[in-house]
């Protein structure tokens, strides 16, 4: 059935919200949905069956076959300006995440500048858009259904409290502290159990023998602190807490507002010892085996055309060797990482059909818009948490508690397959996610959607869907930043018309990595140590996977793409503020 834009207008009618279209003419009005939105941490673009994956995702991939797929969505390139923009509807500039808050410490005079970049500014005098978290002139979703009459619900990260520390670094401060008044529960959360940093353990901390990820990890609930309980994991406790929360109003009329912000499968990768064991032997073939059955898998399943060149990856400098070139130990420990990342996607993916279940079995599944995707694409980089001596990542302990491994560059490009590079970069495998989402009442799958979508659409397609009207510049009787996200809704419903974004623009910045994307063309400006700041322009649609740069071939569309950049750049308030890569020169 197809969930009709009346149903949002007698919606709107049925609270209050005086839209043109309400009256004796008016549809009666209907309920409206519950939202679900589930986020994952890190997760590339094919890492789950529905896209092409060998990974075990049997309930994601049965949401997609009832849902639909939205494959051409993209995100910020790291995980809190994506969250700023989910939360805002807006760029990350103006939401307070102009840059990551780990880095504007680096950014302050006196402060030790670990990025490398020019301590210009003060704890004071910080560029607006760049304190460091999710500033007061922003909308929060939470709050605004909350008002609407949703409850609201939270369980996972955060990553949208933290600002910059008056202590500085070189004097042994903390680069960062909290901020309670952009804690969940200021803003808008009814009840909230959070990680409020942006990574840390996924097991509780082994008594006596605290490792630096456990130490840089800090959970409370409904702003109040909270210890782990001895059989934390992640995924587990914070699906339990949301199932707990929903459960709380059940049966009182109310639709709820749940945000299933997931940490899997950020690093440290950690994961229960028997999903581990089902991927044992699994990636004893490499990099280039598992990217290339996954490329043809998703020709198979219609996500790429069959003639799609997927990106070739990077070569074998800066000591990034094929896997031809490793050990057997070397392969040993790289094929018991991936096994790891791989039971974490797998135990991610058993949460959410609990929580999936758990709707059906208290009816409110078929009332439910659910929405799937991850804040970024898959993490090439090392772990920002510090061996300390109690951390143990021998072969046998990769994936257990007190082990921080990540999986590196070469499997991040098999999570990002068929794209170019991975989180943090604004090519296409750092800003390009999977996402699935089912409208309430939807019983058939429906072919996929190939509009360009952005993470900031999210929170004016919730709007749409609950009656919700936009705010526009003031809410609350102050000014805020206004929603610049697009309303999915009635593409996803089956609306005909051309693609959301026909004719407009869509930017993004962070870290000094730069694109712009209009009518399929796309203009790029890679940072160190993948480019030197310079621009340059693909043909999205015939080649998502960026081996062709046009910009020579085709100056009038990198002129209008560059034109079009700086003026999305004036708007948004971006500082150029380029920190360049933390990874090591070449040996």
């Amino acid at each position: 059935m197809r969930w009709k834009t009346s149903h949002v207008l007698a919606t709107a009618c049925a609270i209050g919200l005086g839209l043109a279209g309400c009256g004796a003419g008016s549809p009666p009005p209907t309920a409206r949905p519950n939202i679900l939105m589930i986020m994952a941490d890190d997760l590339g673009y094919s890492d789950i069956g529905a896209y092409g994956s060998e990974i075990s995702t049997p309930n994601l991939d049965a949401l997609a076959a009832s849902g639909r797929l939205v494959t051409n969505y993209h995100t910020g390139s790291t995980c809190s300006p994506t969250r700023a923009m989910l939360m805002s509807g807006t760029d990350h500039h103006r939401a307070g995440l102009g840059s990551m808050a780990e880095t504007i410490g680096s950014l302050v005079a006196g402060s030790v500048a670990p990025y490398g970049a020019a301590n210009t500014y003060g704890f004071d005098t910080l560029p607006p858009g760049y304190e460091g978290y999710l500033n007061d002139r922003s909308l929060s979703m939470a709050q605004l259904l909350r008002d609407a009459g949703y409850h609201t619900y939270m369980a996972g990260k955060w990553h949208l409290a933290s600002m910059p520390s008056a202590a500085p670094l070189a004097n042994g401060g903390s680069p960062w502290v909290f901020r309670p008044a952009s804690f969940p529960n200021a803003k808008g959360f009814e009840r909230s159990y959070v990680q409020l940093q942006g990574g840390g353990s996924h097991f509780a901390p082994v008594p006596g023998r605290p490792t630096v990820a456990d130490l840089g990890s800090v959970h409370q609930e409904d702003g109040q602190p909270v210890t782990l309980p001895a059989d934390f994991y992640s995924s587990t406790t914070y699906t339990d807490k949301l199932i707990a929360y929903i459960d709380s109003n059940r049966g009182d009329g109310k639709p709820f507002f749940a945000y299933a912000a997931y940490t899997a499968p950020h690093w440290p990768l950690q994961a229960p010892d028997a999903d581990i064991a089902r991927y044992a032997g699994k990636y004893d073939e490499g990099y280039d085996v598992i990217r290339a059955r996954r490329l043809a898998r998703q020709k198979a399943l219609g996500l790429v055309p069959a003639d799609f060149s997927g990106n070739p990856g990077l070569d074998g400098t800066l000591g990034r060797p094929r896997w031809g070139s490793l050990t057997p130990a070397q392969r040993a420990t790289e094929a018991r990482k991936m096994a790891v990342y791989a039971a974490m996607v797998e135990n991610l993916d058993r949460n959410i059909g609990r929580l999936i279940a758990h709707l059906k079995q208290t009816g409110a599944y078929d009332n439910t818009l659910i929405v799937f995707t991850s804040d970024n694409g898959a993490e090439g980089a090392a772990s920002q948490f510090p061996d300390n001596a109690n951390v143990d990542n021998s072969l046998g302990n990769i994936g257990r508690p007190l082990s921080n491994a990540t999986y590196g560059e070469r499997w991040a490009e098999v999570s990002a397959t068929p794209f170019r590079l991975w989180k943090g970069m604004p090519a296409e495998g750092g800003v390009s996610a999977p996402m699935i989402v089912r409208l309430p009442g939807q019983t058939n799958g429906r072919p996929a959607l190939h509009d360009l979508a952005h993470v900031k659409d999210l929170l004016p397609t919730f709007l749409a869907a609950a009656g919700i009207a936009d705010p526009g510049a003031t809410y609350a009787g102050k000014a805020v930043n206004p929603i610049t996200g697009l309303s999915l809704l009635a593409r996803l419903d089956g609306a005909d018309g051309p693609d959301v974004r026909a004719g407009q623009v869509l930017a993004d910045e962070l870290f000094g990595g730069r694109y712009v994307i209009r009518d399929g063309w796309k203009m790029v400006s890679m940072q160190p140590p993948f480019g030197d700041n310079s621009w340059a322009l693909y043909d999205l649609r015939n080649d998502r996977g960026e081996t062709r740069d046009l910009a020579a071939a085709q100056p009038e569309i990198a002129d209008r793409l560059r034109r079009d950049y700086d003026a999305w750049a004036g708007q948004a308030g971006v500082v150029w503020l380029p920190i360049p890569s933390k990874r090591p020169p070449a040996p």
